[in-house]
C-alpha cells in the first residue's frame, strides 16, 4: 500500500472518530475539507484548499470559511498544520502519532516525518534546567523530494 493510501486510511479512521460525543459535530464543509487533506499525505495551504473545494462543490465556500476549518480542525487535533519557508500555514490530515518534525518539499508540499529524541531530550533538560513550563519547539527542514528533483533534471 502506497504513502498516500495509508494516510487516507488514517485521515478516515479519525473522521470517522471525530464523529464521538467528546467532539464537535462535522459540518458538510469540514467533511469536504477532511476528504481532500485525507486523500493526500502531503501539507496543502487553504489557498489550495479552497480552489479544490469550489471545484467539487456546487454552494460557494469563502475562504475564510476554509481558514476557520482548517483551525477548527487542528485544534480538535484532526488536522496538523506545518509552516512553509515563507511562513504560510500548510494543513493535512492528522496520522495521531503525536509530536513529529517534518522534512517539506518546496514545490510539491510532500512531506516526511522524522523524530530526533536527543532533541526533544534537551528542550525537556533545557526546560527544566530554567524553570520553563508549558515548553513546546518546532523543527522546519525544507528542501526538493526525489521526484521534484527529476523533474527539474529531466
Amino acid at each position: 500500500m502506497a504513502a498516500d493510501e495509508r494516510h487516507s486510511e488514517t485521515a478516515k479512521h479519525i473522521v470517522v472518530e471525530s464523529r464521538s460525543p467528546t467532539r464537535r459535530r462535522l459540518t458538510a464543509n469540514q467533511h469536504a475539507v477532511l476528504r481532500i487533506l485525507g486523500g493526500t499525505e502531503r501539507f496543502r495551504s487553504a489557498q489550495d484548499l479552497h480552489f479544490q473545494l469550489r471545484q467539487q462543490q456546487a454552494g460557494p465556500v469563502g475562504l475564510t470559511s476554509v481558514y476557520r476549518i482548517l483551525h477548527t480542525l487542528a485544534e480538535d487535533g484532526v488536522a496538523e498544520t506545518q509552516r512553509s519557508e515563507n511562513g504560510e500555514h500548510l494543513y493535512r490530515a492528522s496520522n495521531g502519532s503525536g509530536h513529529r518534525h517534518y522534512i517539506l518539499c518546496r514545490r510539491c508540499g510532500r512531506a516526511v516525518a522524522f523524530t530526533v529524541p536527543a532533541l526533544e531530550g534537551y528542550a525537556n533538560d533545557l526546560a527544566q534546567r530554567h524553570r520553563y513550563t508549558d515548553v513546546t519547539h518546532h523543527v522546519d527542514v525544507y528542501g526538493v523530494c526525489p521526484r521534484c528533483g527529476t523533474d527539474l533534471a529531466g
